[in-house]
């Protein structure tokens, strides 16, 4: 199944988290410089309903980011720079369409040394 992990920036947190351009072809088609908006189901069973990405231009390469209900989730979380989450596509049994999912690991320190906890 088609999926990403990033650890999260300032930026990331507190406005955008930048998509890999790779991972475009798993997400729904874009339609110009609209924002795409599907649901997203996390760990928990919450459906986040609006997030969303966009493509920004500039720099010679599109630039993909998640926004919308990113930023919202991201808040519920409490997520902060160094977390991770995880993104993945998965297909639904009966006809064969996809469901998004995200994962979020928070960064904690034990004894002096990071590790990353499951979201809660």
């Amino acid at each position: 199944m088609p999926s990403f992990e990033k650890y999260l920036t300032e930026v990331a947190v507190n406005k955008h988290l930048a998509i890999p351009s790779e991972f475009l072809q798993h997400l729904p088609d874009s339609e110009g410089g609209r924002t795409i908006t599907f649901p997203v189901h996390d760990v928990s069973g919450k459906v986040w309903k609006n997030f969303g990405y966009y493509i920004r231009k500039g720099g010679g390469y599109p630039k993909p980011v998640f926004q919308n209900d990113w930023r919202r989730y991201v808040q519920d979380k409490r997520l902060k720079p160094g977390d991770k989450i995880i993104f993945r596509v998965e297909r639904n049994e009966d006809n064969g369409a996809p469901i998004y999912t995200i994962a979020a690991q928070k960064k904690i320190e034990l004894f002096g040394s990071f590790c990353w906890s499951s979201e809660f």
